[in-house]
């Protein structure tokens, strides 16, 4: 999953307080949830197992997963909670693709964190809370980002070291990007991460859902796009800042994948060869 196609719309987020005596069930299933332990002890039971909840802990819920939670220890459990819908968008510019919902997110089912890194994440999801304002769009967009930014960090700081196979798909991302302006090939790529190319092939199936070849392709087109938008350089300029071996290639490229040659997009767009 390419965490810069994701989007989130907030459902609910609130503090919830709860007394020693307390349970419940989750409600709202439908939606992806983080439970966050500010203080206090509890238990969320569900089909994966039994946790013992307390303070410093995140509980990440997927849609579909019944819950049930109750208060422990004799004293007030205090909470931070937040109901989502994630879905995953791509396209291009000026072309959007379907939304496909996202089913569950690379997140362990229960997180413990300690001493900065609990206030940071403590700091962060009270933003969210306190920015959220049903019916405000400023402040309705500000917790959507702010939600965006927190799931991001938490991929990062959560993803197991040891899945290698997730760590060199990244690692073809960010090669990729650097060097897409080059004459850069799968073969090159592959040596590089030290696999094959028909591994390399089933890494960017899985984690993004196209081949390299294509998704190098798709970056390039995107970059062309931005050229043409945005300066005023000549076809030629522009397939070498992409990585096309000259302006003919990249012409014929850019017409496949667009339905119309680059010049006739730029003037449709306000921008004259």
């Amino acid at each position: 999953m390419l965490l810069q196609d994701l989007a989130v719309k907030i459902r609910w987020a609130a503090y919830k307080n709860v007394p020693e005596d307390w349970t419940d069930i989750r409600h709202q299933k439908n939606v992806h949830s983080f439970y966050w332990i500010r203080s206090g002890k509890g238990c969320f039971r569900s089909a994966k197992g039994d946790y013992e909840a307390e303070s410093g802990q995140l509980f990440y819920l997927e849609p579909g997963l019944n819950m049930h939670m109750a208060a422990r220890g004799g004293s007030e459990l205090r909470m931070i909670m937040i109901l989502f819908d994630c879905t995953r968008l791509s396209g291009e510019i000026g072309r959007w693709l379907h939304p496909s919902p996202v089913e569950r997110l690379d997140l362990p089912d229960r997180s413990a964190f300690e001493g900065e890194h609990a206030a940071l994440l403590d700091t962060g999801l009270s933003r969210i809370v306190e920015s959220w304002t049903p019916g405000t769009p400023v402040r309705e967009t500000e917790a959507h980002a702010a939600l965006l930014g927190l799931v991001a960090r938490l991929h990062a700081d959560l993803t197991p070291e040891q899945d290698l196979a997730k760590t060199r798909f990244e690692q073809g991302v960010e090669l990729i990007g650097q060097r897409f302006a080059e004459p850069f090939t799968a073969e090159q790529l592959a040596a590089e991460l030290h696999v094959s190319v028909s591994h390399l092939r089933k890494l960017f199936l899985r984690y993004a859902g196209e081949t390299p070849k294509r998704f190098l392709s798709r970056l390039r087109l995107r970059h062309a796009e931005r050229y043409l938008l945005h300066t005023d350089w000549s076809l030629h300029e522009i397939a070498r800042a992409c990585g096309y071996s000259d302006e003919f290639h990249f012409s014929r490229m850019f017409k496949k994948e667009r339905g119309l040659p680059p010049s006739t997009f730029r003037k449709q767009h306000g921008k004259d060869e």
